[in-house]
């Protein structure tokens, strides 16, 4: 098992990730924007969070665990 794949944010994050895609296939038809960014922002968590864990310092970890953040908060603000 890889450093990431411990981490319960990261899978907590896998978790949501699967928790996206029933709701951006029920996104009303007009909505291709809203169901791209919630797409791309969703996938973007686990993936900075296992980049994260990947770097030997502090500075670049929270960098990285920075972005998974903002990524997690961009998917709560879309709305429809």
């Amino acid at each position: 098992m890889l450093s990431h794949e411990k981490l319960d944010v990261y899978r907590l994050s896998i978790r949501f990730l699967a928790l996206t895609r029933p709701i951006i296939k029920k996104l009303p038809r007009g909505n291709a924007d809203i169901a791209d960014q919630l797409t791309r922002a969703s996938r973007s968590i686990p993936l900075n969070i296992a980049e994260g864990a990947g770097k030997t310092t502090a500075a670049h970890r929270a960098r990285y665990w920075g972005d998974a953040r903002r990524s997690a908060l961009e998917c709560g603000v879309v709305h429809v």
